[in-house]
Formats: C-alpha cells, structure tokens, sequence
C-alpha cells in the first residue's frame, strides 16, 4: 500500500525490512522466525506481527531502541522498524525522498483518520473544477488514445508512422495495417484475427526507420531532426469501454476535432499559466545513454502534448487554488501534489503502451524518461491507469494504510554527511548502487511540478534538486564516466565515515548493496573499511521483481546482499605471524 503514495526507485519489500529488524533486535531465531509468521498460507507480511510479544521478548520497550536510515528513500525498509514501536530517525538528500518519507512515516500517525476524509474531499473537489472546465476535450467512453510519431521519407516524401510492431492487443489478436495513399499519407486498418507474423513486423527498429512506400530507410539522425522540427504525430487507435470488457475503434474526426480543439483552448490558456509560473520551464539533464534533446524535448513541457498539458496545468491551477495557506493544510498539499505527480507519471510522450497487457506504462518503465515513438494518452477522468480518479484511490488507500500506525518517524532534508548529535542504536540503510539510479536528475521530473504546489508551505524545500552530495554516479552530471564515478566513490566513503560518527559504540550498522559491477562492489567493501567498520555476517537475500524489464536477465540485480558491521573501535597492532594462522582457522 505505501507504495501507492509516489513511485520512487529501489523499493525494498516489506518484509525485508521487518526481517531485518526483528532478526538485529532479538537474540533467539526462532523468535524472530515466530513474528516474521513464516509458513503460513498467505504471503508473510499479511499477518501482523503481535507487538506486546515482540516487546516482551525483547525486554525493553521498543522506542528505547533508536535506529536511523540516513539514505531514506521511500521509507519501505524502515517502516517495518517503525509498526514495531522502535524510535526511527530518516533523513535524505533528495527532497522527493523527504516528502514521501513525511507522508508515509510521519504525517499520517500525527492526523489520524481524518486525513483521508480531508484529502478525498479536496482531491474530489479539484477533479470536478477540472472536469468541469475540459472534460468536453474527451469523448466519455474513449480510456486510452494510441498515437504514433511520424517522420518523412528522405528519399520519397512518403509519411511514415514509426512502429516497433503491429499489435494493439496480443491476446485478442488486435493490430494495424498501414495503407499508402496517393498524396504520400497514409490511412489506418484496424485488424482482427491478426496472425504472429503480421504483429512482428515494423517501420522503425535499432535507430532506422523503413519507408512504407519505397522501402529505403532513414537513420537516426534524419529521425531525430525530424521528429525535433515537425513534431508529427497521428492518433490511430483508441481503446474503448463496451460494456464490461475493453475494445478498439479507429479514431473518428470528431475524436481528432476534439483534440485540435484542446490545443487550441491551451492556445488562449498558455498566458495564463504562464503568468502563475505554472509551466516547467526546466532545463532537463543530459542523459547520454539515450538523450530527448535529440527529439527536440529540452525542457519538461515538451514531454507532453497540449491537451495533456491542460489537464495537467488545469488541475494544477484547481489543486492550489482549492485550499488557502494554513499550517494544518499543509499536509493536504504533500497528498494532492503526490496525486498530480501520479498523473504526470502515467502521461506523456515517454509512456508505452504494452500490447500484451493492454495497458499503458509509466514513464520510468525504461528507467530515464525517453521518448517512445508508439506512446499512449489516457483520458484523466475515466476509470483507467493514471486516471485522476483512479490515483485518488490508490493514494487514498495508501494514507489509510499509514494511519494506522500509532507512532511517528522523525523525518529530515539532509544529507548522510550532516553532523548529528544523537547517537543511534542501529542504522539500517540502502545506499545509492554506482549507476543504478541518478536519483537528483530523475526526481526533477517530479520535482518540477512539486516545487510549484508546495513552495508556500514548505519552506525548506530548495528551488532545484541539488546534485551537490547526490552519490550517485551520473555520466550525464560531469560529462566524463571516470569523473562520475570518482564521485560516487568518494561520496560512499564519506557517507560511511559520518555513519560510524552517528551509531553508537556497540551499535549495528545494516547496508544493502546489489550491483553486477565488481568495481562497485570493491569501492562499497573499501567504503565500509574506511569507515572504519568490521563485517560480522552477510546474507544474500532475493529482493528484486523478476518481471522488471530493466534487470531481466541480470542475477547480481535479483538478489540484495545485506552486510552486517560493526565499529572498530580501537586500533590495534598485529604481528604478520600471528595473523596467518587465524586466518588458515577461520577459513577453515
């Protein structure tokens, strides 16, 4: 349920966390197998575990026990600490990290139910301001609109849809077929029955495009400073509420009328907007692996198309508008600027649309933000994924979910390197694996939009995500590998450094680390050392979805090792001799 709130990357299953807590808490196994409820009939974390015997077998009360994750993230591996009573401190550098951590582990204990009611009401009350004003720009029935960027034939002047397949629907057997027409255009044959064959085919596959009418091809550069000067598109399916099941239909000119329409209405909108600084005029960060400033995306408006950028902009003006700026709404405003950014995550020209589930993926599916040339747009205010009302439900379901917790985490903006004067019990913490994840530049594209919603209520939060201790290893950030990993590596030697200061002397210290890069693997065992930390246990633990597109294939991504330590906390001297034997005996 928590994470329904916003999505954030490298989430740790819950019950890793609640495994991890019990497991450094309490000395007996078996103990700890009894309140994990393992080999049960449902999944572990379904049943609760019994706190008053997790107190009694622990022999103090749990909030005696201080424990700190200072690379927060989205709270998943801490919150199982905090259901058990213990006295949990977070903290990150990323302001998108903080926010959620504020809405899932503090916020929600301190309102109680009242929350969701409040937040229901508002969210409603700006979905109908919304509705009211542009819902005449979707046809009712009509879920997802299916469109295709097009580009020109070089040789032939022919326009050519760009499609990496022919299906709509795998399972129904539902694709197209392109047809060329004499003023070099083309038209759109809905097919049923559809065999394997007919689906594979393509226009556009590794960099180059085919021309469906004289079969040359076009590279990547000719599709790029296409796309990037013509901004050519069509609509050409749309998918359809009949009755209990979903279908497909060509899109009619009225459904074309209809979008000429929104763009037009923007048209006479956009100074409005502007005048309240509500469209993102953000520079978006390089990213060499597959840059959308080649397309002509430079700054974040240009993910969207016009009326996607209505909706967004429209709903935006309803949510800060609905609510006047009092310190008991502030919370409100976390939850309705979280529901505009879970729309923001199922909108634009970097959603795709999965054939073979017959449904629209976010735009992080790919991990960065990238321009998909067959992309989908769904309607915001049927009942579909992304939809407006259907985000108010899951973030709806995921405050209830928070307030049942009776106490409340400590959440902070900071970063792992700030001074601390508590002293912690246990640091359980997931830190940042090389390249994996450039948390700072892929947060801006919530952040954004956030920043716009939230600047009156929270004054912390700074005008841009700073990069500053961002450790992470980001090519695009330095515009030199070597440099960005140089970054990392120092980075991660920093943070363990200040981590020894933060946990006391006879503290845990519990890091997860899972990267297929012996390098990464050498920087983080030479991070823990100069931490001045001494490995007690390790375990290797299956932490990753299989069905995740980005580590298919990869095993060193499926499984976390997590690493036990504690602090040295003398120096000694050693005689070479002498330590030759212990070593023959413990490898033994």
């Amino acid at each position: 349920e928590i994470t329904k709130m916003l999505y954030y990357w490298t989430r740790k299953p819950l019950i890793v966390g609640r495994a991890v807590a019990l497991a450094s808490t309490l000395d007996n196994i078996e103990d700890v197998k009894s309140l994990l409820h393992l080999g049960r009939d449902k999944r572990a974390y379904t049943y609760a575990p019994d706190v008053s015997v997790y107190k009694k077998k622990l022999g103090v009360d749990p909030s005696e026990i201080k424990v700190l994750d200072p690379f927060g993230g989205a709270g998943n591996l801490i919150y199982p600490s905090l259901q058990l009573g213990l006295n949990i401190s977070t903290s990150d550098y990323n302001p998108i990290a903080y926010l959620i951590q504020k809405a899932t582990l503090e916020i929600p204990a301190k309102y109680g139910p009242k929350l969701a009611e409040d937040f229901e009401k508002y969210a409603n009350e700006s979905i109908e301001l919304t509705k009211k004003e542009i819902s005449r720009f979707f046809r009712p029935e009509c879920l997802t609109y299916l469109w295709l960027w097009c580009i020109k034939c070089v040789h032939c002047e022919q326009r050519i849809p760009l499609t990496n397949q022919m299906w709509i629907a795998v399972k129904k057997k539902i694709g197209i077929r392109f047809h060329v027409t004499k003023d070099k255009n083309f038209t759109t044959e809905l097919v049923e029955n559809m065999t394997a064959d007919e689906g594979k085919q393509y226009t556009q596959k590794g960099g180059k495009a085919i021309c469906i009418s004289c079969k040359n091809t076009v590279d990547y550069d000719g599709i790029t400073n296409d796309i990037a000067t013509r901004k050519d598109r069509e609509m050409i399916a749309i998918q359809i509420q009949k009755n209990r099941s979903r279908d497909y239909i060509l899109p009619t000119n009225n459904d074309k009328e209809l979008y000429k329409n929104a763009v037009e209405y923007f048209k006479l909108k956009r100074q409005e907007f502007e005048r309240e600084n509500f469209i993102p005029k953000q520079e978006i960060p390089f990213e060499p692996r597959n840059p959308v400033q080649n397309y002509g995306i430079k700054v974040y408006e240009d993910f969207f198309n016009e009326r996607q950028l209505l909706v967004i902009l429209t709903f935006l003006k309803n949510i800060t508008n609905s609510i006047s700026i009092l310190e008991e709404h502030k919370p409100l405003m976390v939850y309705l600027s979280f529901l505009l950014c879970r729309h923001i995550f199922m909108t634009g020209y970097a959603t795709i649309w999965n054939s073979s589930g017959e449904k629209i993926q976010h735009v992080f599916t790919l991990r960065h933000p990238k321009l998909v040339f067959n992309n989908a747009e769904i309607n915001p205010f049927e009942k579909v994924a992304g939809s407006l009302p259907n985000m108010t439900k899951n973030i709806l379901s995921a405050i209830k979910f928070n307030s049942d917790q009776n106490k409340s985490a400590t959440c902070r903006l900071e970063s792992v390197t700030n001074d601390v004067t508590r002293k912690f019990d246990m640091i359980i913490t997931d830190p940042p694996y090389g390249d994996d994840v450039q948390y700072g530049e892929m947060s801006e594209f919530y952040y954004v939009w956030i920043h716009r919603v939230l600047k009156n209520y929270y004054p912390e939060l700074p005008e841009k995500i700073s990069l500053d201790e961002d450790f992470c290893e980001s090519w695009g950030r330095f515009g030199n590998k070597k440099l960005a990993s140089e970054f990392f590596e120092k980075g991660l030697k920093k943070s363990f450094v200040s981590i020894n200061e933060k946990l006391k002397d006879d503290g845990l210290f519990i890091v997860f680390f899972a990267h297929s890069s012996i390098r990464a693997w050498n920087i983080f065992l030479e991070s823990i050392r100069m931490g001045k930390f001494h490995v007690k246990a390790s375990y290797a633990i299956h932490t990753e979805n299989e069905g995740n597109v980005i580590t298919k294939g990869k095993t060193s991504f499926m499984s976390s090792i997590i690493v036990v330590c504690r602090k040295l906390t003398e120096e000694k001297t050693a005689y070479f001799e002498d330590i030759i034997p212990q070593t023959e005996d413990n490898v033994k």
